[in-house]
């Protein structure tokens, strides 16, 4: 049986952070609805990640079902961080979204432009720029705090 792309996308990242000393765990979440796909540590910094594909020319929205728009929203208003990271096949891309926006993004609010991402690489995707980008990104906001 042939791997979902989201378990192929897994393992993209996986292998993509290896060298990073990135710690993840991936988290099988049938019991509790809306939690995102993995929770990472990086550099001792904690984060949430749901991985996505959009098989889509253009990314206008993400498919972010009721609940996991609702858990990325209590979660980041209690100070969590958390992102969703989507592969778009079609061109090839990664784009990185915070999970603040999480009511921006799902279907519900599809736009007629396309989504600008918080971070995005091309086809040949830059994995520690991207994780560099998160620590950075955390560090601003508990400055703020």
């Amino acid at each position: 049986m042939p791997a979902k792309p989201e378990s192929k996308f897994w393992k993209q990242l996986k292998d993509g952070t290896a060298d990073l000393d990135v710690l993840w765990t991936r988290i099988e979440s049938w019991a509790s609805p809306g939690v995102p796909d993995l929770f990472g540590v990086y550099k001792g910094h904690s984060f949430w990640l749901e991985l996505k594909i959009s098989k889509l020319k253009t990314v206008k929205h993400i498919d972010l079902s009721p609940q996991q728009i609702l858990w990325q929203t209590l979660h980041c208003d209690a100070g969590a961080h958390v992102w969703n990271l989507v592969r778009q096949t079609e061109e090839g891309r990664v784009l990185l979204f915070d999970g603040r926006r999480a009511m921006d993004l799902g279907r519900s609010k599809m736009k007629k432009e396309e989504l600008t991402a918080d971070w995005s690489s091309e086809s040949k995707v830059d994995w520690k720029s991207m994780m560099d980008y998160i620590v950075k990104h955390k560090r601003r906001e508990d400055e703020r705090r």
